[in-house]
């Protein structure tokens, strides 16, 4: 029993290894279209950020829907595990495969909820990350979209200028 609670204290020093403060988002460098489908797309978006911490960081497996009025209009999933090493500073891959709702007019819809700097809509889901020997999922339920993406220093108003809407 005494082995088991060694292991439990080690994942939590390793865990709490990691602040917040060590992880810096610095904006999306660039977007490369991998797959456009009826059913489904792929982009690798390649983002700048930086972990100061002594511990590795992993995105094991990310699943987000955009809702408006309680209606999915769209869904994302990164489920290829995406590092960011310890005392990293550059650039990062993220494969994300995304769903659009409802066709032509799901398009429209997704537009008007940019051009909206999506007021009005929610995101849901989980997200899965490992940090050293530790592994948490975050549940994410309903949040304003607004704020969702502002938890990671994107702007709306960044995103509406970027795609000149």
């Amino acid at each position: 029993m005494k082995r088991y609670g060694w292991l439990l204290l080690s994942m939590v020093l390793f865990a709490s290894c990691v602040r917040m403060s060590d992880l810096s988002y610095d904006g999306i460098e660039s977007v490369e279209v991998v797959s456009v489908g009826m059913n489904q797309s792929a982009v690798d978006l390649f983002v700048r950020a930086s972990n100061a911490s002594g511990t590795n960081l992993s995105v094991v497996k990310a699943e987000l829907t955009l809702n408006r009025d309680g209606v999915r209009l769209a869904q994302a999933e990164v489920d290829e595990k995406v590092k960011l090493p310890k005392r990293f500073d550059g650039t990062v891959r993220i494969p994300v495969k995304f769903r659009i709702d409802g066709g032509l007019l799901g398009m429209a819809s997704i537009a008007s909820v940019l051009s909206n700097r999506g007021v009005g809509t929610t995101v849901s889901g989980e997200v899965v990350v490992k940090a050293g020997l530790a592994k948490k999922k975050y549940k994410i339920d309903n949040m304003d979209t607004g704020r969702f993406l502002r938890q990671f220093g994107i702007d709306p108003e960044d995103i509406v200028k970027g795609i000149g809407l």
